[in-house]
């Protein structure tokens, strides 16, 4: 029997030990792990929702506990220290602070990546992140407040990428919402961007639609701002201005975890993201694997696969029929990423989508039905389509009963 054991309950990690420990629960001869510090799953791109309290965790909300026992494979609830190569073992901590270590035969690392403050002086201290649901919640936390204050508010959003505009476009539609409740409350929501545009990455037609929708919302776009410093309500550009806010949320960039370049030799970056070879296993052991944006993974091309959620998808999927190749003594394959494009939510009834290698860009309505259908296939591989298909109609009830916001007039 080997121990296959997966680090992160992430999209890529939780949709790892889910084929795997479906694959194996009958013969039993396998024993699938999963090592997890939270209690619940939310698909990362859905936290900026969490932070404009928009979510529905009681129906999009994964409890792994319950998860585990349906999908045959063991869950602890701790978070990995450190790793030991030679004796093929991690140190954990679980959530009452007990240190134990666990033995593997194979290792998984599919922990995600950060915000990437680039040691912008203040950030850590005055600015809120979006990198867990707990951090989201807290960001909830803080917004929830204003909301319920009468008069405007201010909140600065530091990076113009998909989780930046996302949240920007959200908190623009909770704050359009209060009207209906007939509440003197709005939000100024100013997005701050060091680039020429917003969604560097994306293709330049689709940053302008997304530009455009934004400013069509609402919020304050500002690009080729570069931030300096972090202060307790305001931020400092790098000319010298200063842009006020009644909250600061830093969106820029991604780096993976420090201890993650403190384990037991193995290469990183210098984003701290572990390197592995085009099968996803890591260049110095060919027991321990990496997932997800925690991996530099290389392509036939000489490109690097990107940290974006459809490329951990495809690499769970890919390793998950690897690792069965492995265990039947068979060689395994490299991982090739297939892009299938973007699309970004901006508010809750209108998206913006690249296909086709950038050469069409759809938006409106449709385009956030695509945007939801992406996070039901996720789903799909967690409980089937059964399962799937009754959220889909309990939230539609629900909705239908509901305020659209409820949380802001709870």
């Amino acid at each position: 029997m080997s121990k296959i054991v997966v680090v992160g309950g992430g999209a890529a990690g939780l949709e790892l030990v889910t084929r795997l420990g479906k694959s194996f629960a009958r013969g039993n001869k396998h024993q699938v792990v999963l090592v997890e510090p939270a209690s619940h799953h939310y698909w990362k791109p859905r936290l900026h929702e969490i932070a404009a309290g928009t979510f529905d965790d009681e129906l999009d909300a994964v409890s792994y506990l319950q998860h585990a026992y349906c999908n045959r494979y063991q869950y602890v609830q701790a978070s990995m220290n450190a790793l030991n190569r030679s004796e093929k073992s991690i140190e954990i901590c679980d959530v009452d602070g007990e240190i134990s270590t666990l033995e593997y035969d194979d290792l998984v690392i599919a922990v995600g990546a950060v915000s990437n403050d680039f040691k912008t002086e203040g950030v850590s201290e005055h600015c809120l992140f979006l990198d867990s649901a707990l951090q989201a919640q807290q960001a909830w936390d803080r917004i929830n407040p204003l909301l319920r204050a009468q008069g405007e508010h201010r909140i600065s959003i530091v990076g113009a990428g998909a989780t930046g505009v996302e949240l920007a476009a959200e908190l623009a539609k909770v704050s359009a919402k209060l009207e209906r409740y007939r509440q003197d409350t709005k939000l100024n929501i100013t997005l701050i961007e060091a680039s020429e545009r917003v969604l560097p990455a994306g293709p330049e037609c689709m940053s302008e639609k997304v530009s455009k929708a934004l400013t069509k919302l609402g919020v304050q776009v500002r690009t080729e701002v570069r931030v300096n410093r972090a202060e307790q309500g305001k931020l400092v550009t790098e000319n010298g201005e200063v842009i006020g806010a009644d909250l600061q949320l830093w969106a820029a960039g991604i780096k993976c975890a420090s201890w993650l370049t403190e384990l037991d030799g193995l290469e990183n970056n210098r984003l701290n993201q572990l390197k592995v070879d085009a099968t996803l296993r890591t260049t110095l052991d060919d027991a321990i694997f990496v997932l997800g944006d925690s991996a530099e993974c290389p392509q036939a091309d000489g490109s690097f696969v990107p940290p974006r959620a459809q490329a951990a998808n495809q690499a769970a999927a890919h390793l998950a029929s690897q690792i069965k190749r492995m265990l039947k003594g068979k060689a395994i394959k490299p991982f090739v990423f297939n892009d299938g494009g973007m699309v970004i939510a901006v508010g809750h009834d209108y998206a913006v989508g690249s296909l086709l290698n950038n050469k069409l860009i759809l938006r409106g309505r449709l385009v956030r039905n695509l945007y939801d259908t992406i996070f039901r296939l996720h789903q799909r591989i967690l409980f089937g389509w059964g399962r799937v298909t009754a959220l889909m109609l309990l939230k539609r009830v629900k909705n239908s009963l509901n305020p659209f916001y409820k949380h802001n007039i709870s």
